[in-house]
């Protein structure tokens, strides 16, 4: 490092963070009662329905046809989504100049004390997120069941400061939070060690060019 006797003028540095990656989360209010019928709901499919196996680790995960299980709790919830996505979208370096639009499909998920999701990604969509309808116990960071995304940069972790940059970014779930990040990011959910149950919903967005 300099001794303070710096050759470099550094008010005329022209510094810029290039290929971010965008991180969203969203806490929403008023909600309560739309969590409680989605909770009624879902624990109530996942009793008749048998889960799917993708990413998670025990656990129960429905089919992507959420949002065609109708009722007003489920289109309030598609319709946050929506607007979370759209006011993301419009958070971008680029000029919107571009019409679109985003196809939504959903999944729901319940996970119970030891059940966790391995890294994964989710190809052919643009933006994934969740609602966390019920996060479950309020545990220490080490039981809580993180969500964790990790940097897509391989590279970086050894070649550019080691051990000092992030390679990992962490979410601790909350209820009624959102978030979003690029479907190609890697990401995956850290083993859950609560008595209640966390019930959340996933989706995928794929965005549309709207015809003139």
């Amino acid at each position: 490092m300099s001794n303070g006797n710096s050759n470099i003028d550094e008010s005329k540095l022209q510094f810029e963070n290039v290929f971010s990656l965008p991180i969203v989360q969203y806490q929403t209010k008023d909600t309560s009662d739309m969590n409680k019928e989605l909770k009624e709901i879902i624990l109530k499919k996942e009793k008749d329905t048998p889960t799917t196996n993708k990413s998670n680790q025990g656990g129960w995960q429905s089919e992507g046809d959420f949002f065609r299980w109708g009722g007003s709790s489920i289109e309030k919830v598609y319709n946050l989504f929506l607007d979370l996505i759209s006011a993301s979208t419009k958070k971008l370096d680029f000029i919107q100049t571009i019409p679109m639009d985003f196809h939504i499909y959903g999944w729901a998920n319940v996970n119970r004390k030891g059940h966790s999701n391995i890294a994964h990604i989710h190809p052919m969509s643009t933006w994934s997120g969740t609602y966390y309808v019920d996060a479950g116990d309020d545990l220490d960071e080490s039981k809580c069941g993180l969500f964790e995304a990790y940097n897509p940069n391989l590279s970086h972790l050894t070649s550019f400061f080691p051990g000092l940059l992030a390679g990992e970014y962490l979410i601790k779930p909350k209820t009624g939070m959102m978030n979003l990040f690029p479907s190609y990011v890697r990401h995956g959910v850290r083993t859950y060690y609560g008595d209640n149950p966390r019930i959340c919903i996933a989706v995928n967005a794929s965005m549309r060019i709207k015809s003139p």
